[in-house]
C-alpha cells in the first residue's frame, strides 16, 4: 500500500516561508535581468535579419527574446504586487497599534470612572447608614391574637 502524499512543487514550502520583502527583492532583480536580456536577444535577432541570415534563425531568436522580455515584465509585475502588499501591511499594523493605544486609554478612563462611581456609592451608603443611626427605630407591636400566651 502506497501512502497518499500531497504532491507539491519542490520549493513551495521555501517560498511560503519567505517574507514579502525577500520575494519583492527576488522578483524585482529577476524581472530587471530577464527584461534586459530579452531586449538584447530581440535586438540581436533584428541585427541577424538586417544582415540577411536565414528566416528561421532570426525568427526563432526574436520569438525567444520576446518570451524572455514578457517573463521579465511578469516578474516585475509580481514585484510591484509584493511591494504593494508590504505597504498595505505596514499601514495596517500602524493602524492596529493606534487602535490598541486608544483602547488602552479607554480602559483606563473606564477604570477611573468606575472608581469615581464606586466612591459616590460608598458616600451614599455612608449617608444612609448615618441617617438610620439617627432615626429612632419603630417599635413593633405584637398582635396579641397570634401569640400563644392568650
Amino acid at each position: 500500500m502506497i501512502p497518499k502524499v500531497k504532491k507539491r512543487a519542490p520549493g513551495e514550502r521555501l517560498i511560503k516561508r519567505m517574507t514579502l520583502r525577500t520575494k519583492w527583492l527576488l522578483c524585482a532583480v529577476a524581472g530587471i535581468l530577464l527584461f534586459g536580456f530579452g531586449l538584447s536577444v530581440v535586438t540581436a535577432a533584428g541585427y541577424k535579419k538586417g544582415v540577411g541570415d536565414a528566416f528561421y534563425i532570426w525568427f526563432l531568436m526574436g520569438t525567444y527574446g520576446l518570451i524572455i522580455t514578457a517573463l521579465g515584465l511578469v516578474s516585475l509585475g509580481q514585484a510591484i504586487r509584493f511591494r504593494v502588499l508590504m505597504d498595505i501591511n505596514k499601514k495596517f499594523h500602524k493602524q492596529e497599534k493606534e487602535l490598541s493605544k486608544q483602547l488602552k486609554r479607554l480602559n483606563r478612563l473606564t477604570e477611573v470612572m468606575k472608581t469615581k462611581e464606586d466612591k459616590k456609592e460608598e458616600k451614599k451608603d455612608e449617608k444612609k447608614a448615618k441617617l438610620n443611626e439617627r432615626r429612632p427605630q419603630p417599635v413593633k407591636k405584637e398582635n396579641l391574637a397570634t401569640t400563644d400566651e392568650v
